[in-house]
């Protein structure tokens, strides 16, 4: 959501406990071919002009009394519609001159005297609903880039974009103009000027540190720029606040922000100076054998007679980085999403991700008990209104019409699951008095039918734009463009359930053709073809902008169709987002389009890498370091917020990143341990602890991912009374916890060769899943080594196919080093192995020495049964006191010959010349006083060894009240000795009165090792 008026702050979106019940015949199978239920059939008051869709329709005509975007937009007439929304640079298309632009790592704004430009570089915090809750970049405008025949331009507009460019052009329709070429990940502002000279105005003067003659080197606000003019221009004004230029024989220039004010900087970005970007591509390719996800990004460019080089020279996010093979020089910028790597004469790179498969809805695996399971069912089968008002004005808008069908399409295969065929059936179709999820979702999708509920329950098609838009709409999403993905994917969720049981009715004659505008209004994967008719029913995919919501750069999409705002975009809920791309890929599998599926893979892939990088920062490197909060709520262009637009309750703050709880939402567990500290913040933070009274149901469910124990004594405790989010049931609810305690989370280390397909792992044993949409049984291939006989139609996994064989498990795998020979590097490895089907058959061990590769020594033991365990010793000939690092692999093979890997790490650590180990020679724990919602403390240790070779000492934060280690470091030291004070954190409530112990352990390059305490009560004093 993106709007101020967002839903009430009332702790409650409505309860649904104490409902009695409804009777029904309980029947056993699938469901199939069902009739809908009630549906209005007057047509709508105003004289609407509708077009048909198959069954469907749309509206030409707008609603009377309701908002539409506006009428105008600012381009040029190089572009036409349907014109880009949702995009890091939309306010130079909707204002006269923009709102600050964030490309990273240039960020910029259209204002009347030119184009401002700053490079953000320190974090600035400020309060929101909590103290320091916003943290931004600065926004100094380090220089104007203006035009010496003007000191005024009248408007700023877009004259072209490309994937992650945009061009503003000054001037439009007059002699005078300056046009600006940008993209995301380039230190380069690419500026063409007509009637005039280049004019650069400063706040002070500038250093000037290289000069060129052509070729200027500036520092200013301590950021460096270089200024590339043509060879035969110069640069007058230096030493004041405006410099000039003729631009010699032509008419261009290039501005850059330098990783450095060094000559050497200044020389390495000219080599691409002169290569202005004028075109920015996206591409990927969804390999299904293999689960890879490649995106290829593509630069096309104009090179200038200056030019010395091919390619360009750009920075990467971390979400790229950290996944693509490029070569990276050794500059860096700073941005809002983290570091960004650099990599040069680049005219394409290329990322990829493992797509590990994504279920329609969880299997019946639960440990839950199914006699409580059926009576939750009926708990919602007694319902009278299943698609009810929401607690927000209009609460028959988009938004909450949408959440009650991902609802639905919850309850549906739930109640199938328990057997209950008349409550799927009432769910999906209504009956004579109640309208069910398909007959609600047609009432929306034929503009000529009119529904219950004031509602206009319509869509009407925006020219201006290229855009549809449901009224009533919400939070925005019909006057701004807001939110369509959140909104639609709801819908494309519930038609995506219609199709799984009739797939007649998403034929494009009948619903489909309405249903695929829904999906290509918000994530149109094929580009417009601007020269055909905006006319949706014959020209669907060049009647909508390419990937409106999505950002292929920034990995990730935006939620305002204008970026307003002084930070640029923003997104609040990524699982909103990524069930938007879910939901796609569920209606891409059921219908067989296999290009949408494919663009759907990439969508949610490379989102879902994004929020672990943005949202949650899972590794650590990406948020401020000293911002105290390890997780945004809301990202922001320019920075992040701990805070949601409505409320300021943590509940909220962090279930908004976890609703609608799916299936398709299995990457929140797929890294536990990341799952399980944000938990802890989320209760940290909460004055009421793990006590919930927001969204209680999402807790639970979020912390069944990371705890499942402590979510179903929650669950226990409180399943006769809380209040039940809109999105939510208590069949649902329990159903998602007690499949995760049978199952465990799901694993993304292991693919398979099918798109709707997932692997859980409780640590002990797999579960492997799959569901298979089409009329013919699949086989379903895991990159484990097992396999899937799934039936037409139906899901399946291995409890339900007992001819098929589990991979065994490696269930732990480490290597100690021992000495018993003064030639020759030892080691124990111990392992233990598992199987499911018992048919264990080997255990192969493989030491490889890491300084060459070469393999030391290898093992191979016969096992059987259903479990095993073991010591090998491997040998390294004649490497006693080499210092080497070791891998030791392990692979564990069943008579099936299905498998599973391991590896772990080993060093020959005893020196042969000996010496004494080092020592602790101080070490102390003290509280430190801060603004965070955290127990802070800063360790101090003094460390020395007599042979001067220390190596690292390693500090463990653990609070004596649970044993829980709360944080750690490790810290390379070298020399005879050393001393610091590190910064360590509990994520526990400041004040809480407990005894916290640091643990410092020494070490030094012989493997010697001292260890001491220090202990700290945290009670603010």
């Amino acid at each position: 959501m993106t709007e101020d008026n967002q839903p009430s702050d009332d702790g409650t979106d409505r309860s649904r406990t104490g409902i009695g019940r409804r009777d029904f015949a309980k029947t056993v199978g699938l469901l199939g071919g069902l009739s809908s239920g009630v549906a209005g059939t007057a047509s709508l008051a105003s004289a609407a002009t509708s077009v048909s869709v198959g069954n469907g329709s749309y509206t030409t005509t707008l609603p009377s009394g309701e908002g539409s975007p506006p009428d105008t937009t600012y381009t040029t007439g190089a572009v036409s519609p349907p014109v880009p929304t949702n995009e890091w640079w939309s306010s130079l298309v909707w204002k006269q001159h923009s709102m600050p632009i964030f490309a990273h790592p240039v960020s910029m704004e259209f204002t009347g005297s030119g184009l401002d430009v700053w490079h953000g570089t320190e974090w600035t915090y400020s309060d929101g609903y909590d103290t320091d809750s916003v943290a931004t970049l600065d926004q100094t405008t380090d220089l104007t880039i203006g035009h010496s025949a003007t000191s005024s331009f009248g408007d700023a507009r877009c004259d072209g974009f490309g994937d992650w460019h945009t061009v503003g052009k000054f001037g439009d329709g007059t002699s005078t103009t300056l046009r600006t070429t940008v993209a995301q990940g380039s230190p380069y502002v690419f500026c063409e000027y007509a009637g005039g000279d280049a004019k650069l105005t400063f706040p002070s003067a500038p250093t000037v540190f290289a000069d060129e003659g052509n070729v200027l080197g500036v520092e200013v606000n301590g950021h460096a720029y270089g200024l590339y003019a043509p060879s035969d221009a110069t640069w007058s004004g230096k030493g004041t606040t405006e410099l000039t230029s003729t631009l010699g024989s032509a008419g261009y220039l290039t501005v850059a922000v330098l990783p450095e004010a060094t000559s050497t900087a200044l020389a390495d970005l000219e080599a691409y100076a002169y290569n202005h970007v004028t075109d920015t591509t996206v591409d990927w390719t969804y390999d299904e054998a293999s689960g890879d996800v490649t995106t290829t990004f593509d630069f096309a460019f104009d090179a200038k007679p200056e030019s010395s080089a091919s390619g360009t020279f750009t920075g990467l996010f971390p979400h790229q980085h950290k996944y693509s093979s490029a070569s990276f020089t050794g500059y860096t910028y700073a941005s809002a999403r983290g570091t960004m790597k650099t990599t040069s004469g680049v005219s394409s790179f290329t990322t990829t991700y493992t797509f590990p498969g994504v279920l329609p809805f969880l299997p019946d695996e639960g440990t839950y008990d199914d006699a409580e399971l059926a009576s939750y069912v009926d708990e919602e089968e007694s319902n009278s209104t299943l698609v009810e008002t929401g607690p927000d004005k209009p609460g028959d808008g988009t938004y909450w019409t949408g959440k009650n069908y991902g609802r639905l399409s919850e309850l549906i295969p739930i109640a199938e699951q328990v057997g209950d065929a008349t409550a799927a059936s009432y769910f999906l179709d209504g009956d004579s008095s109640t309208v069910g999820l398909r007959g609600d979702l047609e009432t929306w999708l034929d503009a000529d039918r009119a529904g219950s509920t004031r509602s206009e329950d319509v869509f009407y098609y925006d020219d201006t734009w290229g855009t549809l838009v449901g009224y009533n709409d919400s939070f925005g999403s019909g006057a701004d463009i807001n939110d369509h993905h959140f909104h639609y994917g709801y819908y494309v969720r519930g038609a995506a359930e219609v199709a799984r049981h009739d797939p007649t009715w998403a034929e494009d004659a009948n619903w489909g053709g309405m249903v695929e505008l829904l999906v290509a209004d918000y994530a149109n994967w094929k580009r417009p073809d601007r020269s055909n008719a905006l006319d949706p029913a014959s020209n669907p995919h060049d009647s909508f902008p390419f990937l409106r919501n999505f950002s292929p750069y920034e990995g990730h999409s935006w939620a305002s169709g204008s970026g307003d705002y002084e930070q640029g975009n923003n997104q609040e809920s990524s699982s909103e987002a990524i069930n938007a791309y879910t939901s796609m890929l569920l209606w891409a599998e059921y219908t067989g389009n296999t290009a949408m599926r494919d663009a759907a893979v990439y969508l949610y892939t490379t989102e879902v890498h994004a929020i672990k990088e943005y949202w949650y920062d899972e590794d650590g490197t990406n948020l401020p370091a000293d911002w105290p909060y390890d997780y945004a709520a809301m990202v922001w262009s320019n920075g992040v917020k701990y805070d949601t637009w409505w409320t300021g309750d943590v509940e909220a703050k962090h279930g908004i990143n976890v609703l609608p709880v799916t299936a398709g939402r299995s990457y929140l567990g797929w890294d536990t341990d990341a799952a399980a500290a944000n938990y802890q913040e989320l209760v940290a933070n909460d004055p009421d602890g793990d006590d919930f009274q927001y969204w209680p149901d999402v807790m639970w469910e979020y912390r069944a991912l990371s705890d499942v124990d402590d979510a179903k004594s929650m669950w226990t405790a409180n399943k006769d009374s809380y209040p039940v989010e809109f999105g939510e049931s208590r069949a649902h609810t329990y159903h998602w916890i007690y499949n995760h305690d049978a199952m465990g989370t799901a694993t993304p280390s292991v693919t398979a060769d099918h798109a709707l397909a997932s692997v859980y792992d409780d640590g002990s044993a797999r579960t492997h899943v799959a569901y298979n949409p089409t009329g013919s049984q699949v086989t379903v291939n895991f990159s484990d080594g097992v396999s899937l006989d799934v039936p037409a139609n139906s899901m399946a996994t291995d409890s339900s196919n007992s001819g098929d064989s589990s991979a065994p498990t490696l269930d732990s795998l480490s290597a100690t080093e021992v000495e018993t020979s003064d030639s020759d590097a030892e080691f124990d490895v111990s392992w233990s192995v598992g199987d499911a089907d018992g048919d264990l058959s080997t255990v192969d061990l493989t030491l490889t020495d890491d300084t060459d590769g070469s393999t030391e020594d290898t093992a191979s033991i016969s096992v059987s049964g259903s479990d095993a365990s073991g010591t090998t010793r491997l040998v390294a000939v004649g490497d006693e006191g080499s210092a080497n690092s070791y891998t030791v692999d392990a692979v564990v093979t069943d008579a099936a010959g299905a498998s599973s890997a391991g590896s772990t790490a080993v060093s020959e650590t005893e020196s042969s010349t000996g010496g004494n180990a080092p020592t602790v020679d101080g070490l102390s724990l003290t509280e430190r006083s801060s603004n965070s919602p955290h127990a802070e403390f800063d360790a101090s240790y003094s460390v020395s060894d007599a042979n001067g070779d220390l190596s690292t000492v390693d500090l463990t934060l653990t609070d004596t009240a649970d044993g829980v280690v709360e944080d750690s470091a490790s810290i390379g030291v070298s020399g005879g000795s050393a001393s610091d004070t590190v910064s360590l954190k509990a994520f526990k409530a400041e004040n809480d009165g407990h005894t916290y112990e640091l643990e410092c352990v020494v070490a030094d390059a012989a493997g010697n090792t001292a260890t001491a305490t220090a202990s700290e009560v945290e009670d603010g004093s």
